[in-house]
């Protein structure tokens, strides 16, 4: 008999991982079926153990362990791909049902029995680094594409974005459109079903466009893996603990595949990888700066008559209205009217009750709202001396900052044609698309949007930036990347001989002096001593836990097993503590004991390995 872990796959069920027995030898990696209160499901084996190794935890089990109903099929995911996640999921410190949970649509959940398959076209496995304008990637996909067709070999590019695929799709399908498979989230049940048919059914090789997911390796001809836009943070999915990215370069590696990393500037993983000599560049890389960036300082401009826009940004606004012509972009970092209020008589945030994040004032219903967007408590707002500080009682309260409401009313004042995009309102992909398509069939006007209107537009005349600011006050030490990278997209959806306007206060920090550098080469070697002297991604592994009400024994106790790496605890508020340890990379890679101590010892704290943000909880 055999003890299973099991994870159901079903529409409905989290990735839960259950426990059941079979009479019958069960593997990891078998599709089996098992009853969970009135539905019989189909379930994935995660771990398979004799029961004579676990009749201690089935006499202390506080409920009765069930049988599975049947074996559906062996090795539905093959051996050395399951191997490949259950790597993964030790080096996150994820449970593997998370994973493939995260990796499987539910519409495949139900009435497909394909296996996930070992590839029979053996390239051997290498990384390949491409930096370079999207529309010169772009060619040189559709050129590796015509070469694994040649060698009867199917093609992969994974996008972090549904729209980063669809405007590819476009450029990347044409001539070989019979031939062609998309798979995403965005898909109706009509054109999924089409999709699944193709890549299970068609003998030709095909390209395969798709989010990070399994499904590329239900072909047998898979030969090349392209990761476009590699040093995206949209790899980090819903859950935001772990980089897709990394699953993927695994699986591919597991299938001797070739990989790809495409990017406009790579991620500074990438660049390592090439320092260290364990990727190739699949074309000379060049760290030229050619941004077409201007940086206003706004300190100068207390004199405008916008407390927003700068002189630069008004006089585009003239032109655009004196001439009616112009599609411009103005990117905010925030949504809402103003994303921090502040007490002028003693400095202290109007923040959460609940949960310590500041407020930020929206317009709801024509009715000045206060939101959290951590926990969404809410303040309505009938009167405006209705609230007061919390720390001193004083009324007199004012709103900073630069945030997309607030831009819009301002810019309707000047009788500009706008259009917005952000969570708060444009919360589905039909209404994104819908606002998108009436900026750009108008004669003329503004978009104005967060990072979700960024990544859907694909050209603009000029792009006015109106504050990264904000950025600079969170304690986060990926900030300087995230604007290199952002930017130098952004750059590349200029029209003409337009320019991107920065408005900044802040135009001595370090990063503006990379972005008007003729080089990124000193943003890359600035940047990497930086993270090597302060023990951080790429060099180290950081691994985040969080405690509440943490025990001063228990505290102490976490001090000395991690003395060897540099433990850190950060006080949150509202008794969170958060601990960071640093392990070296090579060392957390190759070093199984050292994971299985830090998941024993740190499993109440909910462990995160290298997380998107260090002090911004991941959602679960």
């Amino acid at each position: 008999m055999y003890v299973l872990t099991a994870a159901p796959l079903a529409p409905g069920i989290p990735y839960e991982e259950l426990t059941y027995f079979s009479k019958d030898e069960v593997r990891p990696g078998d599709l089996v079926e098992i009853s969970i209160k009135k539905r019989v499901v189909r379930a994935l084996i995660l771990h398979a153990k004799p029961a004579k190794e676990e009749k201690q935890e089935i006499r202390s089990a506080l409920f009765g362990i069930k049988k599975i109903t049947k074996i559906l099929y062996r090795d539905y995911i093959h051996p050395t791909l399951f191997q490949a996640i259950e790597l993964e999921s030790m080096y996150h410190l994820q449970p593997i049902g998370r994973l493939i949970y995260d990796l499987l649509p539910e519409k495949y959940f139900s009435g497909r029995i394909s296996p996930l398959l070992e590839q029979k076209i053996k390239p051997g496995f290498e990384v390949n680094l491409l930096q370079q304008p999207l529309a010169e990637r772009i060619v040189r996909y559709r050129s590796i594409i015509r070469e694994s067709f040649a060698k009867k070999s199917s093609v992969v590019i994974f996008f972090p974005t549904i729209h980063d695929l669809i405007n590819s799709e476009k450029i990347l399908a044409k001539g070989i459109e019979d031939y062609v498979v998309s798979f995403h989230s965005g898909l109706t049940e009509k054109k999924w079903n089409n999709s699944y048919k193709e890549i299970t059914k068609n003998a030709h090789p095909l390209l395969i466009l798709s989010t990070p997911s399994l499904l590329p390796w239900l072909r047998e001809d898979l030969g090349t893996i392209v990761i476009e836009r590699e040093q995206s943070q949209y790899y980090y999915g819903h859950s935001e603990r772990y980089n897709m990215k990394n699953v993927l370069i695994r699986l591919a590696r597991a299938s001797r595949a070739r990989v790809i990393l495409g990017a406009t500037l790579l991620s500074l993983d990438s660049y390592l990888m090439h320092e260290e000599r364990e990727a190739s560049d699949a074309m000379p890389i060049q760290y030229r700066n050619d941004l077409p960036i201007e940086v206003v300082p706004m300190q100068d401009e207390s004199h405008t008559a916008s407390p927003y826009l700068s002189k630069k940004a008004l006089n585009l606004l003239h032109q655009m209205h004196k001439e009616k012509s112009g599609h411009y972009f103005f990117y905010a970092h925030r949504k809402g009217m103003y994303p921090t209020t502040v007490c002028m008589d003693c400095g202290t945030l109007f923040i959460c009750d609940k949960c310590d994040r500041p407020y930020v004032l929206h317009k709801i219903g024509g009715v000045r709202t206060y939101v959290c967007h951590e926990c969404e408590n809410i303040i309505r707002i009938e009167e405006e001396n209705s609230i007061s500080c919390m720390h001193c009682g004083g009324w007199r309260l004012t709103t900073l900052g630069i945030a997309t409401t607030g831009v819009e009313e301002e810019l309707k004042s000047l009788g500009i044609p706008t259009f917005a995009i952000d969570g708060e309102r444009t919360n589905t992909r039909s209404k994104v698309e819908k606002v998108y398509n009436a900026w750009r069939e108008s004669d003329y006007g503004v978009l104005i949007g967060t990072e979700m209107a960024h990544n859907i537009f694909e050209e603009a005349d000029e792009i006015v930036i109106l504050s990264l600011d904000s950025l600079f006050s969170l304690p986060e030490y990926r900030t300087d990347e995230k604007v290199v990278y952002l930017i130098s997209e952004m750059a590349e959806k200029i029209k003409n001989n337009g320019k991107i306007i920065l408005q900044s206060r802040l135009t001595k920090m370090p990063v503006m002096k990379h972005l008007k550098s003729h080089s990124f080469i000193e943003f890359y070697k600035d940047t990497m001593k930086e993270r090597k002297e302060m023990h951080l991604p790429p060099y180290f592994v950081v691994i985040k836990a969080k405690f509440h009400n943490l025990d001063n024994n228990y505290k102490e106790k976490l001090e000395s097993e991690f003395t060897e790496f540099e433990p850190i605890f950060f006080e949150a508020g509202s008794g969170k503590t958060i601990l960071f340890i640093h392990v070296p990379k090579k060392k957390w890679e190759e070093d199984r004991e050292v994971k299985e101590k830090v998941r024993h010892i740190l499993s109440y704290g909910d462990p995160e390995v290298n997380p998107l943000h260090f002090f911004i909880d991941s959602r679960s």
